[in-house]
């Protein structure tokens, strides 16, 4: 159990970033401090320009509290977190994910082989909604394609050394939605030979609930981020990471040609049609296993899920887009050298 200190704890600071997050918070924190199999450690809550509870349901509890005004986004909040933080060893767990007695502990254990490790999602969210529903059964499948040892570094529930991690100069600050500064920070270790570990025997429960709005807006930011992110790097995929699967590219394709090649493949079935069949069995491909298991909870939600593949295939690919747009606009306005 959590064991309060009046001193820096020698072992593991779990760092919170939170923002406007009263509703899973409370749940959150009292997982950690239900842990076991754990030294004293201490948890920091980073309030990132809370406008709700969420400061007053820290002070609660035995917690370290920060506080970010105005809010500066979730990479400088974790930042933020560890730079006050005193554990050897830093854990990130984000305010609407709740861990199990023994998931720090995993973490912990699996340091010894790895320089960072994150925990996976269980198989059910904390909440039933399609549309929640559905974005975890996406999350699932992209944590289904990351290898166990992976350039990716996953903050929903991670930890790694904090002295590596100030090495690496913490997260950027430049990402200022909950996007993809974890994985940029994963990148950055896998430059040096380093890999994280996909602890999948730790699974954590996603307390998040979105409806349509903030599910096409998370695809769009998650999109143009990663893709600026890539295109930074100068490639187009980071293997050993569901996100970034070339297969991926095999789901804008179907979606895109299914819509696309429709109206020609019914004005000219050949050679559309051909085109089209090939286009639609490419989006039944990836779209399927999503819409299979959602479909085993209510028959209705198979159709809704593969329409909701398509049609967030599409506010990907706008979100890469606008990051290609971005990206070429910063080569064309950068100075030649002298």
């Amino acid at each position: 159990m959590f064991s309060p200190s009046a001193e820096p704890p020698p072992g593991l600071s779990v760092v919170v970033p939170v923002r406007d997050g009263e509703t899973t918070l409370a749940a959150c924190l009292d997982a950690l401090l239900g842990s076991q199999g754990l030294p004293a450690f201490e948890i920091v809550v980073v309030d990132d320009g809370s406008r709700d509870r969420s400061t007053e349901i820290a002070a609660e509890r035995p917690c370290r509290r920060l506080r970010l005004s105005p809010g500066r986004g979730p990479a400088a909040a974790r930042n933020a977190g560890a730079a006050a933080a005193g554990g050897a060893v830093l854990a990130f767990v984000d305010a609407d994910v709740i861990v199990r007695h023994d998931t720090l502990s995993g973490l912990l254990a699996a340091l010894q082989g790895a320089p960072a490790a994150f925990a996976t999602y269980a198989e059910r969210p904390a909440h039933d909604g399609f549309p929640t529903l559905f974005y975890h059964a996406l999350s699932l499948r992209s944590l289904a394609d990351t290898e166990e040892h992976t350039p990716a570094f996953y903050t929903y529930c991670a930890a790694l050394g904090a002295s590596l991690f100030r090495e690496l100069g913490g997260f950027d600050e430049r990402f200022r939605g909950a996007t993809f500064e974890d994985l940029d920070l994963g990148l950055r270790l896998a430059r040096r030979g380093l890999f994280s570990r996909h602890c999948r025997h730790l699974e954590v429960t996603h307390a998040v609930r979105y409806d349509a709005r903030r599910l096409a807006r998370a695809y769009f930011r998650k999109s143009r981020d990663l893709a600026f992110l890539l295109l930074s790097g100068r490639r187009l995929s980071a293997s050993g990471q569901g996100w970034t699967d070339r297969r991926n590219w095999l789901s804008l394709f179907g979606s895109w040609g299914t819509l696309g090649l429709l109206v020609p493949a019914i004005a000219r079935p050949w050679p559309w049609a051909a085109a089209w069949a090939t286009a639609l069995l490419a989006l039944l491909v990836r779209g399927l296993p999503p819409a299979l298991s959602l479909a085993r909870r209510r028959a209705v939600y198979g159709p809704l899920a593969l329409a909701s593949f398509l049609a967030v295939n599409l506010v990907a690919t706008a979100g890469m887009a606008v990051a290609a747009l971005d990206r070429l606009g910063q080569l064309a306005t950068r100075r030649p050298p002298a």
